[in-house]
C-alpha cells in the first residue's frame, strides 16, 4: 500500500503542496468529500502550472490552455468563471496530449473529477440522497492524484528521452550517477522512466548509429551502458525488462556488435539473465579464439573486457572457454585483462607475474596495472606471496617501484595490525640496502631493529 504521508511530502510544486496537505488532513480526519474536492483542486492547479512551464519551453500544445487561463485571470468574475470551467473540462485531454499523464491515468483522474462534481454539487443526486463516498474511495483518489500528477515535475515522455539522449551524447559529457538518477530516473514519471531505460538499453546493446550523434556509436554505447547500470541499481526488474526487449535484435546483429555488447554488459545481471542458451553457446565458441591464438600485437579492448568476465563465477560456468582463454594469455595480456576489472579471482596470478618480470619497465607495468589494482583483495598469505616475489626479482626494484611499495602498504590497510608483521619481515631483508630501507621505512612509518642494535 502506498505511503500517503511520504507521497504528500514529495509533491513537486511547493505552491500546490499546501492544497495536497489539506486534502490529506481531510482524509485523516474522516472527511471523504473534503479530501476528494481538494484533491481535484490540487490536480487542476498542478496541471495548469505544468502547462505554463511547458509553454515557456516552447511546447505549442500548451499555448491554448495557458492563454485561456491568463485571459480568465484578467477578466471580471462573471467572465472568468465560464472560462475556467472550460479549462477544467478539457484539462485532462490537454495533459494527455502534453504527455503529462497517460491514457490510464487520465481515466483515473476522470473518475476523480466526476466524484468531485458529485461531492460539490448535491443537486446531481435526488433530494435527500447526498453523495457519500467511502474513506477507501477518497484514499484511492488521493493516491491516484499523487502518483499520476502531483509528485512529478513537468516532464514529458518524448522530451525526457530526447533530453537524456542529448545529455549523454554531449562531447563534454561526464558520468555522474547521482545527477543521472536524479534528472532522468527519480524525478521522472514512471511511464517516461520506462522509455528512458529502454532507450539506454537499446543503444548500449546495439550500437545504433543515429545520424544526430556527434560521437561514435561505440563510445555512445559505452556511455549508455554506464547509464543502464545506474538505472539497474535503482530498479533491477525494469532494467531486466528493457534489456530483454533488445536481445532478439542482438542475436541478429553483426558479430563485432555482439562481442562488444558482451564486453560492455556481460557482468550486468539483467544482460546475463536475458541471454538465451544458443547465444551463450555462440559467445563461448568465439571466446575460444581470443588470446594468443590470434596474431601478435595489441589485443582489442573488447577482447580484453570479454576475458575479464572470467572473474565472475556465474559467467565462468556459463562460458567455460573464458578460463582456458585467460590462462593461455601472455603475461602482458594477462596484466591488461586484470587491469580492466580488478577482482579477487586474479590475486593468485600476481606472484608469478612479478617472478617473470624481465626488466624494470616490465616490473613497473605489472605492479601498477595488476598488483596495485588488486591489493584491496589480498589476505595475509597472498600479501606474503606477492612480497616474496617482489623481493626476489631484482627487476622489481626499478625507478617507481619503491613508491609503489609504499602505496601497496597503504592499500593493504584492510588487513589490520597483522599486516605490519608481514611488512616488517619484508623490511628486515632490506636492511643491507640503506637507501631503499630508509625510503620505505619512512614512507610506511615502520622500523625494524638491526641485528647489531642493543635493545
Amino acid at each position: 500500500m502506498l505511503d500517503l504521508d511520504d507521497r504528500v511530502n514529495r509533491v513537486y510544486n511547493p505552491d500546490v503542496r499546501p492544497l495536497v496537505q489539506e486534502a490529506h488532513r481531510c482524509y485523516s480526519s474522516g472527511s471523504a468529500r473534503g479530501a476528494i474536492v481538494l484533491a481535484w483542486t490540487a490536480v487542476c492547479a498542478d496541471l495548469i502550472t505544468k502547462a505554463q512551464t511547458l509553454k515557456e519551453d516552447g511546447e505549442a500544445a500548451a499555448a491554448d490552455l495557458v492563454a485561456t487561463v491568463e485571459k480568465a485571470q484578467g477578466s471580471k468574475e462573471e467572465e472568468a468563471i465560464p472560462l475556467m470551467l472550460s479549462v477544467e473540462r478539457t484539462l485532462l485531454d490537454t495533459a494527455e496530449t502534453l504527455e503529462l499523464i497517460d491514457h490510464t491515468q487520465k481515466k483515473q483522474l476522470e473518475r476523480l473529477r466526476d466524484d468531485r462534481n458529485m461531492c460539490a454539487h448535491p443537486s446531481l443526486r435526488p433530494l435527500g440522497e447526498p453523495y457519500e463516498p467511502t474513506m477507501e474511495y477518497a484514499r484511492a483518489h488521493l493516491a491516484a492524484a499523487l502518483e499520476a500528477v502531483l509528485i512529478h515535475p513537468p516532464s514529458q515522455g518524448r522530451k525526457i528521452v530526447k533530453s537524456f539522449a542529448a545529455h549523454v551524447a554531449d562531447p563534454a559529457y561526464a558520468f555522474d550517477a547521482a545527477y543521472l538518477a536524479y534528472a532522468f530516473f527519480d524525478r521522472v514519471r514512471p511511464s517516461a522512466r520506462v522509455k528512458v531505460v529502454e532507450f539506454a538499453a537499446k543503444f548500449a546493446i546495439l550500437e545504433i548509429d543515429a545520424p544526430e550523434l556527434s560521437i561514435t556509436p561505440e563510445r555512445y554505447a559505452d556511455r549508455m551502458a554506464a547509464c543502464l547500470r545506474c538505472f539497474a541499481a535503482r530498479d533491477a526488474a525494469l532494467a531486466k525488462s528493457a534489456v530483454a526487449k533488445q536481445m532478439a535484435r542482438l542475436e541478429r546483429a553483426d558479430p563485432g556488435v555482439q562481442l562488444r555488447a558482451l564486453a560492455r554488459l556481460g557482468d550486468l545481471p539483467a544482460f546475463w539473465a536475458s541471454m538465451a542458451a544458443p547465444m551463450r553457446a555462440l559467445f563461448n565458441t568465439r571466446i575460444e579464439s581470443i588470446g594468443d591464438t590470434q596474431p601478435p600485437g595489441r589485443m582489442s579492448d573488447e577482447n580484453v573486457n570479454v576475458l575479464a568476465l572470467v572473474a565472475h563465477p556465474e559467467i565462468r560456468e556459463g562460458l567455460p572457454a573464458l578460463v582456458t582463454a585467460f590462462e593461455a594469455l601472455s603475461a602482458a595480456r594477462t596484466v591488461r585483462v586484470i587491469a580492466a576489472r580488478p577482482d579477487p579471482y586474479f590475486v593468485p596470478f600476481l606472484p608469478e607475474l612479478l617472478e617473470q618480470a624481465g626488466s624494470f619497465d616490465t616490473g613497473e607495468f605489472r605492479a601498477a596495472n595488476a598488483v596495485l589494482p588488486c591489493a584491496t583483495f589480498f589476505d595475509l598469505e597472498q600479501l606474503r606471496a606477492v612480497l616474496r616475489q617482489w623481493q626476489d626479482n631484482d627487476q622489481c626494484w626499478g625507478r617507481a617501484m619503491p613508491s609503489y611499495l609504499i602505496e601497496l602498504y597503504e592499500l593493504t590497510a584492510h588487513l589490520g595490525p597483522a599486516r605490519d608483521t608481514v611488512w616488517r619481515d619484508f623490511l628486515t631483508e632490506l636492511l643491507p640496502y640503506d637507501d631503499v630501507y630508509e625510503t620505505l621505512s619512512s614512507g610506511m612509518g615502520l622500523t625494524v631493529h638491526r641485528p647489531d642494535e642493543v635493545s
